[in-house]
């Protein structure tokens, strides 16, 4: 989910090769429904952002330009098929993300636990 437009969500989702849909929310709907919180400007600018932020751009990602409100936090959510929040991640900051690896595994138990495929 993200703030932008279906053709940034687009563009975004092939620059990254990623095979899944994106659901764009530009009025934050989701956001508030899923409980996601704002970050502050001391929030924003702290010493763990910017340590994450520096060791992200030594590993050569460099950021663009933000999109949408940048004080709204992230979150990460594992969906059933058959609707059901498996794994739910609220970002504390805007650096506060579950490694892919992480979340691939949690993927993997919650599929094998439940027998039910997370995605489709």
């Amino acid at each position: 989910m993200g703030q932008g437009t279906p053709d940034q969500a687009e563009a975004f989702r092939k620059q990254f090769s990623l095979t899944f849909p994106i659901i764009c929310d530009p009025g934050k709907k989701l956001y508030r429904i899923y409980g996601l919180g704002r970050s502050s400007v001391s929030r924003m600018v702290s010493p763990g952002v910017l340590v994450k932020g520096l060791k992200a751009l030594s590993r050569g990602h460099t950021p663009s330009m933000p999109q949408g409100d940048v004080m709204q936090l992230a979150g990460v959510f594992l969906i059933d098929t058959a609707g059901h929040i498996r794994y739910a991640h609220y970002s504390k900051d805007p650096s506060d993300n579950p490694s892919i690896e992480t979340l691939l595994a949690l993927k993997d138990m919650i599929s094998a636990r439940t027998k039910t495929r997370i995605f489709r």
